[in-house]
């Protein structure tokens, strides 16, 4: 690498720019979700059935801290438990339909101040960040499972 703060300079900005991303949805009227309690409805939406071990596993918590963030969800009626169907000591995680409409508002709101942000960028910067979705899916990947081969594509 040809200068030896761009990773430091990149862990910044990135980080910057989801802290970001982050509080815009509080700016758009939504009701403000932690950010690992949306990681929860995320994951959940989009595997139906995990159990909190699971989600845990999934999002790289800690069993007791999912747990927490399940509870507060159920509570908000973002989640909803349900019985395993052959085990029923072990309860299986649902998105509710409110829980999908909060996740599609919020994500619209995110989108919303990227495209208002990158308006106001130069043409140049607007295609380099936008080209770069892919890579950072894939850096994404490999912060989040560090034991996958560097040049296994992610799955996710």
């Amino acid at each position: 690498m040809p200068d030896d703060v761009a990773p430091e300079r990149l862990a910044l900005a990135l980080r910057a720019v989801g802290r970001a991303i982050r509080s815009s949805h509080t700016a758009a009227g939504l009701e403000p979700l932690p950010p690992t309690e949306l990681d929860v409805v995320r994951v959940v939406a989009a595997r139906p059935g995990l159990s909190v071990g699971e989600v845990a596993d999934a999002l790289g918590l800690r069993t007791n801290n999912a747990s927490a963030a399940v509870r507060s969800l159920v509570a908000r009626g973002l989640i909803a438990r349900r019985p395993d169907a052959t085990d029923g000591r072990v309860v299986r995680l649902h998105a509710t339909s409110l829980a999908i409409t909060h996740r599609g508002q919020i994500e619209a709101a995110w989108a919303d101040d990227l495209v208002a942000a990158l308006d106001r960028l130069p043409p140049a910067d607007q295609a380099v960040l936008l080209a770069a979705g892919g890579p950072l899916q894939r850096l994404a990947h490999a912060l989040q499972h560090p034991a996958d081969r560097a040049d296994a594509e992610p799955t996710g």
